[in-house]
């Protein structure tokens, strides 16, 4: 589990301006008791593990963990989703628009159309997170 969390820690850093810890070995367990993360198989992590933890992460900075995981349950619900392509459409969400509000300070721009509604719950709670990253980093040259 520790190379997880520095692994995870790692990857994650440059959205942390403030000394608080990102991920830590209670936590994963904490997430695993509350049914946010599968528990490991023999002690081993899958991709699909690092996947969910790498969400929570990032979700933790805006939302509590009950809401994480009702979150994570809309998403399971799609027909058709798995996990990669969850992942994914996050990652790409989360990419876009944390390069739009670095760069120009929102996210005006950014016009999509949703395929659904759960699309645009996405996307507003990445908008929510992203927004979150940029006070935290603007407020600190302050």
């Amino acid at each position: 589990m520790d190379q997880v969390v520095l692994w995870i820690t790692q990857k994650l850093e440059p959205l942390y301006f403030n000394q608080e810890k990102i991920l830590t070995n209670s936590m994963v367990n904490n997430y695993v008791k509350n049914s946010i993360v599968d528990p490991p198989v023999k002690k081993h992590y899958t991709s699909k593990h690092l996947a969910y933890l790498i969400v929570v992460c990032i979700l933790k900075r805006c939302y509590t963990l009950s809401e994480i995981a009702g979150l994570i349950d809309i998403q399971a619900k799609i027909p058709g989703s798995n996990y990669k392509a969850a992942y994914d459409k996050f990652s790409t969400y989360f990419e876009i628009y944390l390069h739009e509000v670095m760069r120009k300070g929102n996210l005006d721009s950014i016009h999509s159309k949703y395929h659904s509604k759960e699309e645009e719950l996405l996307c507003n709670v990445v908008s929510s997170i992203v927004l979150k990253i940029y006070t935290e980093y603007y407020l600190l040259d302050q």
